[in-house]
């Protein structure tokens, strides 16, 4: 039987030499994959460097057979550089396309199947869009599209979590989807849509919005999806947070790939953190912010969630020790 099979790539930055979270959250990525990717292993897997990665990445990714390359920023760098990951030698028909701040943690190559072969498929965002509603239409006529007539539910509103508070009783979710994990058939030409739409919305955008890469990926799968390439959402099992785990959607054994949204950032030392202190960093606040999920919520409600909130508490555990694991096994071994 022949095995479904697609380009893997991530994008990690190495331009900035005091940047080590980069270089934490790469290591980590490629040590989950040696471990538990299991038949996925055979995949052809790409590791497209901003700058020159450090020699840890490259002795970790010659064990992985990972391809690396090396390139300049992409436009103002940062988020943008996403889009260098559509320059890697595509070696198959499709791409998952991730940040560099995940964990693999089980096969991931039913991925094709389970969508199918014409599909571009990403994850809602956890909140609304940075562009605000009014500035949408703007978008969209500039972009000389029909404004979408379909929303996007957040992630955080949909399983009610107690960041939805602030956005709760909107009623109008624009299609916008988390950048961290895409998935596209190469020749749906997704990469030079979303670049193209990245320059061209600048103008219309906020400073926050300006330097993000989710409002042209939203107007870049809207475009695609109005030609007619099919589009769903990942399952959760493809885009794992910290709320699928805390709200018991999903075990993390259940979990195939984890974003670990927020790793290294919860501090104002982000650049010097060893990598143990950013991966207990990381436990600190998911068990922060598992604890307040139903904090919004009727004294009822917070009770009852209270009464199971064991198991949730132990899925943060799991996942940290999972990093622990991974950081003795393979990155200071």
């Amino acid at each position: 039987m022949t095995v479904p099979t697609f380009d893997v790539a991530i994008v990690s930055d190495f331009s900035q030499e005091t940047n080590v979270r980069f270089e934490t959250m790469t290591l980590l990525f490629l040590a989950s994959w040696l471990e538990f990717a299991n038949r996925s292993l055979d995949l052809p897997l790409h590791i497209a460097c901003i700058g020159q990665p450090p020699h840890t990445v490259m002795q970790l990714a010659e064990r992985c057979n990972a391809r690396i390359t090396v390139h300049e920023p992409m436009f103002f760098g940062g988020f943008a550089n996403k889009l260098r990951g559509f320059e890697v030698d595509r070696q198959t028909d499709h791409l998952l396309l991730l940040d560099s701040d995940m964990l693999v943690l089980g096969e991931i190559q039913q991925l094709l199947p389970l969508l199918g072969e014409n599909c571009i498929s990403a994850a809602a965002t956890n909140g609304p869009s940075i562009v605000p509603s009014h500035v949408w239409p703007k978008i969209f006529q500039l972009l000389d599209m029909p404004t979408p007539d379909y929303d996007v539910i957040p992630l955080n509103i949909e399983l009610d979590t107690y960041q939805s508070e602030e956005y709760r009783d909107r009623t109008d979710f624009p299609p916008y989807y988390n950048g961290g994990i895409v998935f596209a058939p190469w020749e749906s030409q997704l990469g030079d849509v979303w670049c193209n739409h990245l320059e061209r919305i600048r103008p219309l955008t906020q400073r926050k919005a300006r330097r993000s890469n989710q409002p042209s990926l939203a107007t870049a799968i809207t475009y695609l999806r109005q030609q007619g390439t099919d589009f769903e959402l990942l399952p959760p099992a493809f885009h794992t947070r910290w709320q699928h785990l805390a709200s018991g959607v999903l075990r993390t054994d259940q979990s195939r790939l984890m974003h670990t949204i927020g790793f290294g950032r919860w501090s104002n030392r982000e650049d010097t953190n060893s990598a143990l202190e950013n991966i207990n960093l990381y436990l600190s606040n998911t068990l922060s912010m598992t604890m307040r999920l139903r904090e919004h919520q009727s004294t009822t409600e917070r009770e009852r969630y209270m009464q199971s909130i064991e198991s949730k508490i132990e899925e943060c555990h799991r996942v940290h020790q999972i990093m622990q694991n991974l950081y003795q096994k393979y990155i200071i071994a």
